[in-house]
C-alpha cells in the first residue's frame, strides 16, 4: 500500500502583469533570437563541414551549442513567469487567510543583488489545511523585525500548498492608541 505524502508548501513571491509582462517578452526574444541563431549556425556549419581548410565546424558547433543553451534559458523565464503569474491569481482568488508563528530566525548571506537577507522558519496555520513548517529566506529589510515569536500574515492555497508571507505588521504609534 503506497502512502501518499503532500508536496511540500511552497513560498511565492507575488507577481504582477507588469513584470510578467517583462519577463515573458525577454524570454520569448532570447528564445526565437538565439533559436534562429542556431538554426542558422547548424545550417551553415552542416554545409561546410566536408570543405578543407575551414575552421568553422569546430566554431560553428560551439556557437550551436551557446545559441541552444541560450533558448533554454529563454524558454524557462516564459515559462515560468507564466506559472508563477498563474499561481499569484490563483492565490489571490482561493487562498485563504493564515498566520504564520515565526519559530527561529537567523541572518541569511546576502543575495545576488547584494541585498541583505533574514532566515525564518514559520509554522503557518489556517482554516482549511493542515499546519504546516517551511523555511524561507526572505529580504532583510521586509522581515528585519521578524524574531522568535513574532506573528506574520499569510495566505495560502490549501489545495496546491502555496503561501506568501507579509511583513508584521508596524506597532501602533503611543499616541494613535491613546486616542
Amino acid at each position: 500500500m503506497a502512502i501518499e505524502r503532500a508536496h511540500e508548501p511552497v513560498l511565492l513571491d507575488p507577481k504582477g502583469p507588469v513584470i510578467t509582462v517583462i519577463a515573458c517578452t525577454v524570454g520569448a526574444i532570447l528564445l526565437l533570437g538565439s533559436g534562429g541563431a542556431a538554426v542558422y549556425v547548424a545550417v551553415r556549419t552542416v554545409s561546410e563541414f566536408g570543405e578543407t581548410g575551414s575552421g568553422w565546424t569546430w566554431a560553428g558547433a560551439g556557437l550551436f551549442l551557446v545559441a541552444v543553451f541560450v533558448a533554454c534559458v529563454g524558454w524557462s523565464t516564459f515559462s515560468s513567469a507564466r506559472w508563477e503569474r498563474r499561481l499569484t491569481l490563483r492565490l489571490a482568488a482561493t487562498g485563504v487567510d493564515a498566520i504564520a508563528l515565526v519559530l527561529s530566525a537567523s541572518s541569511a548571506p546576502p543575495s545576488n543583488d547584494e541585498h541583505e537577507q533574514v532566515r525564518l522558519l514559520v509554522r503557518v496555520e489556517g482554516p482549511g489545511f493542515e499546519p504546516f513548517e517551511c523555511a524561507c529566506v526572505l529580504l532583510a529589510y521586509l522581515f528585519a523585525d521578524a524574531a522568535q515569536g513574532t506573528v506574520l500574515p499569510a495566505r495560502v492555497d490549501p489545495a496546491a500548498r502555496v503561501f506568501t508571507l507579509g511583513p508584521s505588521p508596524a506597532p501602533r504609534a503611543q499616541g494613535a492608541a491613546d486616542a
